[in-house]
């Protein structure tokens, strides 16, 4: 392998000049482990002050990425990881949050189902020739934050009448009040939805989310068994996302990622936000061209890391590297058992190292300065231009592929690159995985200090 990238100086035949490819690329030192121990109780609590704000959200990010979350955290810390908490809110704004959120989504699937709801019952006895078992669109209302003399009824006129003839204290009196504003608040931001505009699309989405959603994870106990409850709120949760964001609709997919929020906060408001939230930032990627322009930026970064295994997957007819699309889409949920998929999710998440990060630039920065010392102090290079496109899920794939490259080069066709990648699910080591990734960031950031140069050895 070493003659494909390496030739003798011409100045003198006893040292070899080697191409940064070679040298930085093609033979990747394992990184030293920076894993470390997931957020746990005690370290969760210390980031937040006297008043409840979360004041060291880069320290958060990077706490994550470096080990993601405990179990009994990670409910807590998805919500302002996934932006329904924002990181600088107190403890009685987030209460207020709670609510608020809780009456905006009721109200939409209200207003939807009761566009939609009768239609989408006949649509499965028609189709099905029986309405499906596993799901069903009635309304549940278990996932209420209000509790106390809220519970007492469902017309909060009521309740705020009772508050008054019983003399309760001021405070909840005024929570009272402020409740129905919410409510009230968000039945006119529902009602001026105009779906009514959307009804065949609308139809066809349903049809396909109601073919979804019973596939969706059966084999986790959460989702397991016929009606289940758990179901019904997935799709609720991706029909009001759907109606709601005609942009961007309902793609396949899209319930595998609701999955993971419904397993881990377990109430469907809290997963319907912050599965919106997520959305929003990745919607083009549901989107044909952006998914194209992100398995493109693979191309190039793998192009860049490894050119001879491209060109080898390029002569094997998927130099598209269209097999990382699930990879992608799904953040590589089939890749990993469950727990593991949940932890590399937030990782990705935490945005802590990305080429843009502050992360990245201190790495970038402290190339610079060793090669000043290297060099007595006569030069300091400049950073050459990245691409901040590069992702570090990005990495992640090419950090698979690069390590199975001996492997990737005895396939002979699409077919079995196709059979050797499938083949990967369930086998991967996420500690080894998460390691040669962050490898290839590092030296992504120290060759766009050096991209020039080359080094000699003897």
């Amino acid at each position: 392998m070493a003659k494909e990238f390496s030739r003798a100086c011409s100045f003198d035949p006893s040292f070899e000049q080697l191409l940064p490819y070679a040298l930085h690329w093609n033979t990747i030192v394992e990184e030293e482990d920076f894993r470390e121990h997931p957020i746990d109780r005690v370290q969760f609590e210390k980031l937040f002050d006297q008043d409840g704000r979360l004041t060291d959200e880069q320290g958060f990010r990077k706490a994550v990425f470096r080990g993601g979350i405990a179990k009994d955290v990670r409910t807590e810390a998805w919500k302002f990881l996934y932006g329904y908490y924002p990181f600088q809110s107190t403890k009685r704004e987030r209460e207020a949050l709670d609510v608020e959120f809780h009456y905006r989504y009721e109200a939409l699937k209200t207003r939807w189902k009761s566009v939609l709801g009768s239609w989408s019952e006949e649509a499965e006895v028609e189709e099905n020739g029986e309405q499906n078992s596993d799901v069903n669109s009635t309304t549940n209302n278990s996932n209420s934050p209000i509790n106390g003399c809220l519970n007492l009824a469902q017309d909060l006129t009521s309740v705020i009448k009772m508050g008054e003839d019983l003399s309760l204290p001021n405070k909840l009196h005024d929570d009272l009040h402020r409740y129905k504003f919410f409510e009230i608040q968000a039945k006119i931001y529902a009602s001026r939805q105009p779906i009514e505009k959307n009804l065949k699309s609308l139809k066809k989405t349903l049809r396909i989310i109601d073919k979804d959603v019973p596939r969706t994870d059966r084999d986790l106990p959460f989702f397991g068994g016929k009606n289940n409850s758990n179901l019904e709120k997935l799709r609720d949760i991706l029909v009001t996302f759907a109606v709601f964001h005609p942009d961007v609709t309902y793609a396949q997919g899209m319930n595998d990622i609701l999955s993971r929020f419904l397993v881990v906060l377990n109430n469907e408001v809290e997963a319907y936000w912050c599965f919106t939230n997520y959305l929003e930032k990745i919607k083009m990627e549901f989107l044909e061209h952006g998914m194209l322009k992100k398995l493109e930026s693979v191309q190039k970064l793998l192009k860049e890391i490894d050119p001879f295994l491209f060109q080898h997957l390029v002569i094997c007819e998927v130099g598209d590297l269209m097999f990382c699309h699930r990879w992608l889409l799904l953040s590589f949920k089939r890749e990993f058992i469950f727990e593991e998929c949940i932890r590399l999710f937030e990782i990705i998440s935490s945005q802590h190292l990305e080429l843009s990060s502050d992360e990245a630039e201190r790495w970038r920065e402290m190339e610079r300065a060793n090669n000043f010392l290297r060099e007595g102090g006569r030069q300091r290079l400049a950073v050459a231009d990245i691409n901040t496109e590069f992702t570090f899920e990005l990495f992640i794939c090419v950090a698979i592929l690069h390590h199975h490259r001996e492997d990737m080069k005895k396939c002979n066709d699409s077919a079995s690159v196709f059979q050797f990648i499938n083949g990967l699910t369930h086998k991967l080591n996420l500690t080894q995985v998460l390691a040669q990734a962050e490898g290839l960031v590092r030296e992504y950031c120290r060759k766009s200090v050096i991209s020039n140069s080359f080094e000699m050895v003897d």
